[in-house]
């Protein structure tokens, strides 16, 4: 399998945007040789939830502020793989690969009982973005040159960019 370079970007985004969250955390590494099984997890951490005020607790999940939050780290995928091909002609970004991400997204936002529309946060998305690009564009490349890194050489590369 030939590894696209707009995966990096896809997963740097997610990355980023979940790194310097107020709720979540990044939890697994990235495997871009296991493209589609081996993307980024995120999860809720409990250490931000009660620097931020919310419980570590299921429920915390279906905070409307929350809820919104992971939208953005969902959007974001996709968001950076198109901010890339601006700069970058020769990359296709894919709307139907973030597919499982907007449909995860969608499903969140309606079990916190907002509006399914993810306009909003895809605008969030490359807006903070945009101001981290420096970021997002040397971990993508780090991505791209080793295909794999755990969650920690994440979190460290973030912090060291």
């Amino acid at each position: 399998m030939t590894i696209k370079k707009e995966a990096a970007f896809h997963e740097a985004a997610h990355a980023v945007t979940a790194y310097y969250s107020k709720f979540h955390s990044i939890v697994l590494g990235i495997d871009l040789e296991d493209y589609g099984a081996g993307e980024i997890f995120v999860s809720l951490s409990k250490s931000k939830c009660i620097e931020n005020g919310k419980p570590p607790s299921a429920e915390t999940a279906k905070d409307k502020e929350v809820s919104k939050e992971l939208a953005v780290i969902l959007c974001s995928g996709y968001v950076g793989e198109l901010i890339a091909a601006e700069t970058d002609p020769s990359l296709n970004p894919s709307r139907s690969s973030a597919g499982p991400d907007y449909q995860l997204a969608v499903q969140n936002l309606k079990a916190a009982g907002l509006s399914h529309k993810y306009d909003f946060h895809h605008d969030n998305a490359r807006t903070f973005l945009e101001s981290k690009w420096d970021v997002v564009n040397k971990l993508a490349e780090h991505l791209f040159s080793v295909k794999k890194e755990s969650a920690e050489n994440i979190i460290k590369f973030i912090e060291n960019a």
